[in-house]
């Protein structure tokens, strides 16, 4: 059974679902099952260290499906987002994920092209700002959410971005069971983010101590800090221990530094990424009918 939202029937989807894009995680097959399975799958353009590297990851994407696709464009003088633009929308990326700048410097492009914009957000003023700068919509990206993160949490951040700004708002944050969706959903949010549990399936890049790790950690595992990027962001304490006591240490990559949202409590196995989709959607569906069944009628 699909789950309608606005979301779902801006881009086509049976559920409002979009996997995360995350940094050295989310690649070409990791955005092909997500889709496949009647979600969006997303990456970020950071992952790809050339611009012929993206045209070919997203030749493979096409190759396999169809279906809708999302990326994270960054919007900064340190990346060639004009050229990936045009690679992506030449691919036919209907959804895109601006951060690290304005999306007023996309939005033309992306509408002639019948596609989406919407500004990751972590705070009302970014929140109004991305909406004056004429964004589709917003991410709501709150307390507890894996990798750079907000301070509010989400079942108070999203009613209270969508009553001040008036756009849609997708929900990011402590997000990985369809229980947790619904909760989402109930305040407002048209879709969720979902990342930390999908570090955990067979389509990530996460290395396998990564994965393991994620399975294994409970969310008083997760540490966020602005040491590391300088902006507050939430990491497993583990891979940033020693960081924390010698900041200068020079044989660290990102690739140690694990990102993790609180939702680490609700990951508990290694999955194929379609059935965690599956599995969201349907305890969706649980909730929903356990909570018309508690109306009692007078």
């Amino acid at each position: 059974m699909k789950i309608k939202t606005v979301f779902t029937e801006l881009l086509g989807l049976d559920y409002p679902i979009i996997g995360a894009p995350m940094f050295l995680v989310s690649y070409e097959e990791y955005a092909i099952a997500i889709s496949q399975a009647g979600a969006l799958g997303a990456f970020p353009l950071p992952n790809y260290r050339s611009t012929g590297d993206l045209r070919k990851a997203l030749q493979t994407i096409r190759q396999a499906t169809s279906k809708p696709i999302g990326v994270n464009i960054h919007l900064s003088g340190r990346f060639p987002w004009k050229e990936q633009l045009a690679i992506c929308l030449e691919a036919g990326v209907s959804f895109f994920i601006s951060s690290l700048g304005n999306p007023a410097l996309i939005l033309d492009d992306v509408h002639a092209n019948g596609g989406s914009v919407f500004a990751d957000v972590v705070s009302l003023e970014q929140g109004l700002k991305a909406r004056d700068r004429g964004a589709d919509g917003l991410i709501a990206v709150a307390s507890g959410a894996g990798g750079h993160c907000g301070t509010i949490p989400t079942l108070i951040f999203v009613p209270y971005l969508l009553q001040k700004t008036g756009l849609p708002v997708i929900a990011a944050g402590g997000i990985s069971t369809g229980e947790q969706m619904a909760a989402a959903l109930a305040v407002g949010a048209c879709a969720v983010v979902v990342g930390t549990r999908l570090i955990a399936t067979l389509e990530s890049r996460a290395s396998p101590a990564y994965k393991q790790a994620v399975v294994k950690a409970g969310p008083e595992d997760v540490l966020t800090t602005a040491k590391i990027t300088g902006n507050p962001a939430t990491w497993l304490a583990s891979s940033i221990a020693d960081f924390e006591r010698q900041p200068s240490l020079q044989s660290r990559t990102w690739r140690d530094l694990w990102s993790a949202g609180q939702s680490v409590a609700q990951t508990d196995a290694i999955k194929p990424a379609a059935v965690v989709v599956q599995e969201m959607a349907a305890d969706y569906q649980q909730a929903c009918q356990k909570l018309s069944q508690s109306i009692l009628e007078t």
